[in-house]
């Protein structure tokens, strides 16, 4: 039997010795001669203990089989093809993808799919990169390319970057936004192999690329939170949105980096509020005794509460949470620059611990510039910055 151009050597039922062909939808599972397989351009340069992956096959056997092309070139699986050279394998186990077929979605669907490794589901994306390329423009030559009368036409029919991830994740049994994650955790990697590098293996070992993807951003977002500048100056109006650690299943872990209650303390506040000052200080409802140490070592006095009502339940131990707290506190003596705002508020629920726009229209108008936001996730207009949210204090 012959997949494309390549004779393979179909993997054999060891109780009787008869050779028979195993299908997995179009598919081919089978042996191939390892001086057939065409390694090319691959971007790993140092491929790690081959010794003791090699030790490891040879005790379990191969779980995984290579992944290629139909004309040989290798898709995934360098290092394991490297072990089984190191053992003296003349033929090494192969699954054979069809590009092409993933591109225009006519692989087959079954039941009984081969489980790819997190990473070699992104290397198969990556060799699926030119093809698709070349199939928009093709599609584009069809349709009159990009005419200015038929430009809105053509993009439709090219397709988007989300409709190319949501075929590649069909073909391999997760869907577009899985594999961007994937994508997410293999170039962090690639960038620095010693910091994000043990993130892939505990990815495919685990088979788990949420709380993989989950643990990355809290790495990359405590990275750029120890990059980040003080800002210069001394400001009247502090928001601070802690990244509190959480207790006793209060809500599921953040996507961003948390902080201990006794490097929060150590917060050069003080240094950056004016002798005159307002401060607002976000809390949830677990943290709200932390909170208070906080403003008192800042060197703020309390004064009260404002609650932000959100539309729809939370998550919560005993309560679902609906609403989150931001304490307000002074130093010095000074006054809100109006009377007429009511301790509570409501506005719809955002995205990254992102706080709402509603928040910042009542810190405007009751309190004075300069401002500053600290551990901001976004720009405002008007406001200095601080935090892993954003690229630099503004």
């Amino acid at each position: 039997m012959t997949c494309s151009a390549l004779t393979l050597d179909l993997l054999p039922v060891p109780a009787s010795n008869v050779i028979i062909p195993e299908r997995i939808g179009r598919r081919l599972m089978a042996r191939l001669q390892i001086t057939k397989i065409k390694v090319r351009n691959r971007y790993r340069k140092n491929l790690g203990d081959i010794g003791s992956l090699a030790a490891s096959i040879k005790e379990l056997g191969l779980l995984h089989p290579i992944v290629i092309r139909p004309d040989g070139r290798l898709i995934a699986g360098e290092r394991r093809l490297a072990a089984c050279k190191k053992l003296g394998w003349k033929t090494v186990p192969v699954t054979s993808v069809n590009l092409k077929e993933v591109v225009k979605g006519e692989f087959a669907e079954n039941a009984f799919r081969k489980n790819f490794l997190p990473s070699e589901i992104d290397a198969i994306r990556r060799a699926l990169e030119p093809y698709e390329r070349a199939a928009a423009k093709e599609r584009q030559r069809k349709h009159g390319g990009t005419a200015p009368g038929r430009r809105k036409q053509s993009r439709k029919i090219s397709g988007s970057e989300g409709d190319t991830r949501d075929k590649i994740g069909s073909f391999a049994g997760i869907s577009g936004k899985s594999l961007s994650k994937i994508q997410a955790i293999m170039e962090a990697a690639k960038a620095k192999p010693r910091k994000f590098g043990p993130l892939v293996a505990e990815m495919d070992h685990r088979r788990s690329i949420d709380s993989v993807y989950r643990k990355l951003r809290q790495m990359l977002d405590e990275e750029h939170r120890l990059s980040v500048k003080p800002p210069p100056g001394r400001y009247r109006t502090l928001v601070v949105d802690c990244p509190w650690e959480y207790r006793g299943g209060e809500r599921s872990t953040p996507v961003y980096s948390t902080m201990p209650q006794s490097d929060l303390l150590k917060l050069p506040i003080k240094d950056w509020a004016d002798d005159q000052a307002h401060l607002y200080l976000w809390v949830t409802n677990g943290n709200l005794k932390d909170g208070l140490e906080l403003m008192q070592a800042w060197g703020f006095q309390y004064v009260t509460m404002l609650t932000w009502i959100k539309p729809t339940l939370g998550l919560g131990r005993y309560f679902r949470t609906t609403t989150e707290q931001v304490l307000f506190g002074t130093r010095g003596q000074l006054v809100t620059r109006v009377h007429d705002i009511g301790t509570h508020f409501a506005a719809p629920k955002t995205t990254h611990s992102e706080k709402p726009d509603a928040f910042y229209d009542i810190v405007e108008r009751a309190s004075y510039p300069p401002f500053l936001d600290v551990f901001a996730r976004k720009r405002r207009r008007g406001w200095a910055v601080w935090g892993a949210g954003v690229s630099r204090a503004a």
